[in-house]
């Protein structure tokens, strides 16, 4: 198939090219370099009349809307025809929206493109497909009406796509260059007078209402990656997780010259279905550490959570994989991730969604704000006696504190964030969390990123909120255990303890008070918590509630701070 607009003497080299041996490169570009954003649709997309009348099945298109679905960048040395349709110009590119006047109207918009692509060529600027965001029920067409609108398409595309490649302009201003090449489309016989003049006041209303053009570039330097004698494309290969790019780039941690000041920590997360936790922790850590320092595998069937995350990695700039891998197949997915990206950070940690960093004072308080951390971390490259630099190797978090649950808030709303519950004094746990140093070979990142030597502790802090409301809780636990294939979703209570007691080699009968629960397997912890339900449920959630505990006001500040930053 092809779009509206493509050369049609092209076709059959088109039509020749292997797919499969097309160059495509996996990574990741700044918002900053695209213009337009063109999002396919589904259904019946724009095609031209020749392919209406010679396909039967014109009407019939569906695009990959998952999560994984990748937008494309086009490189800056192709053209490829947008329509108006489902179109978004950002600021750099709003001076592209002017329609010709002086063509047809099946012509107007992808000529548009093409005399706004060659502009964008000059200011470092590409055009992005996305997945689609519309399904098009098109109203009936003449199709050789159609067809005849479109013989501009079909006769001139190529010629003017030969002369948008050859032209150049030393206009100063993008302003200028602008409507040097409208005229110079004028008296090249693509475009009529009529928009020689409109283009002009399309401009002057621009410059009227306080529009700032960006800065033209300069072609003639072979060093600018936007050269046409140089790259094509504005990002760094990055490595994929089927398919989906996430950062390693830039290198930085053997060299304590032009690395970052402060030392860069990196969190890898693991999650599923677990809103809105899942947008407390993004934005908490995003706002903490930066989202480009945060890896998130995701598996979750919860719209919310999956539509989240893509604006998290779309918009914010998070790493996000969504994967349906097995828990028990993800140590050799977390340790790769943390090995390739070790190069560029110092720290890394394997985190659960209900853990948020912080640093503990050595006071006995945990000071979550947003200076605690940033000064910990600060002056690590120039500071060769920074806590941090004086460590071993791989070394640990120094403190957990956790999270106390509250009936009262939970009657509310089992879904209260974070900053609803008090939390317990920090403990000292010498198993909890690994803290990876980069500057040591990765051998192995476990599923819970627990420490399992004897390690060095850091000042780093961990708020466990494990604890919350007791229904979500439960509704965690059991999701793990099925992951683990310890239990089915289609078990019955009866049959869900049986197999656990079989783990733990207990009885059915009366396990609150007979079974010890002391044989280790993997989430045994999970396994005792949903076994104590189902065997003795009041005196359980009797006991659950029973805790109290402190607000920690500077976590709060932080936490709501980090909500407000943007509001999805």
């Amino acid at each position: 198939s092809w779009p509206r607009g493509f050369p049609i003497d092209k076709l059959k080299d088109n039509f020749e090219t292997d797919v499969e041996q097309s160059k495509i490169d996996v990574g990741d570009f700044p918002l900053s370099s695209v213009g337009v954003i063109q999002s396919v649709c589904n259904g019946d997309p724009d095609t031209d009349a020749v392919f209406r009348m010679t396909r039967p099945d014109s009407t019939k298109f569906t695009f990959d809307h998952s999560a994984k679905a990748m937008p494309l960048l086009v490189p800056s040395n192709s053209y490829t025809p947008y329509n108006a349709q489902a179109t978004t110009h950002l600021y750099n590119a709003f001076w592209g929206l002017y329609l010709p006047i002086s063509v047809p109207g099946r012509v107007t918009d992808i000529w548009r493109s093409y005399i706004t692509e060659r502009i964008m060529k000059d200011i470092g600027l590409h055009v992005v497909y996305t997945p689609p965001i519309v399904h098009h029920d098109r109203s009936a067409h003449d199709y050789l009406s159609d067809f005849a609108a479109e013989r501009d398409l079909y006769d001139k595309t190529t010629k003017l796509l030969e002369f948008l490649d050859g032209w150049s302009s030393d206009a100063s201003t993008l302003s200028e260059r602008i409507y040097a090449l409208w005229v110079g489309l004028y008296e090249h016989d693509y475009l009529g007078e009529q928009d020689v003049h409109a283009a002009r006041e399309w401009l002057n209303t621009l410059i009227a209402i306080g529009y700032k053009f960006p800065d033209v570039r300069d072609n003639s330097n072979s060093s600018n990656p936007m050269s046409k004698s140089t790259t094509t494309s504005p990002f760094q290969v990055q490595p994929t997780v089927e398919g989906q790019p996430y950062r390693s780039f830039p290198y930085f941690n053997v060299d304590w010259e032009s690395r970052p000041q402060n030392a860069v920590v990196k969190l890898i997360l693991m999650t599923m279905d677990e809103w809105p936790l899942l947008k407390s922790w993004v934005m908490y850590h995003g706002k903490l550490l930066g989202y480009q320092n945060l890896y998130i595998i995701d598996s979750s069937t919860d719209t919310r959570c999956t539509s989240f995350l893509r604006y998290a990695r779309d918009i914010l700039g998070a790493n996000v994989l969504f994967s349906n891998a097995n828990l028990n197949e993800l140590d050799s997915l977390l340790t790769d991730i943390g090995q390739k990206v070790s190069g560029s950070s110092d720290f890394i940690l394997k985190v659960d969604t209900d853990e948020f960093l912080t640093v503990h004072d050595g006071n006995g308080k945990s000071d979550a704000t947003a200076s605690g951390v940033l000064e910990y971390l600060s002056g690590f490259a120039q500071n060769e006696t920074h806590p941090l630099r004086l460590l071993p190797g791989n070394a640990r978090v120094g403190h957990e504190q956790k999270s106390i649950p509250s009936e009262s808030v939970c009657e509310k709303d089992i879904h209260s964030t974070p900053d609803n519950f008090p939390l317990g004094e920090p403990q000292d746990d010498p198993h909890f969390k690994m803290v990876y140093d980069s500057r040591v070979h990765i051998t192995k990142i476990n599923l819970g990123g627990h420490n399992k030597v004897e390690s060095e502790a850091t000042q780093f802090n961990i708020i466990h909120y494990h604890s919350r409301c007791i229904e979500i809780e439960l509704e965690n636990t059991k999701r793990v255990l099925e992951r683990h294939e310890l239990i089915s979703p289609a078990d019955s209570d009866e049959q869900v303890k049986v197999k656990l007691a079989q783990k733990f080699r207990c009885s059915t009968e009366d396990m609150c008070n007979t079974c010890p629960f002391e044989r280790g397997f993997v989430s045994n912890h999970k396994a005792r918590f949903y076994l104590q339900w189902l065997d003795c449920e009041e005196q359980f959630k009797k006991e659950y509630y029973a805790r109290e505990g402190n607000f920690n006001m500077d976590l709060n500040n932080f936490l709501k701070e980090s909500y407000d930053r943007s509001d999805v």
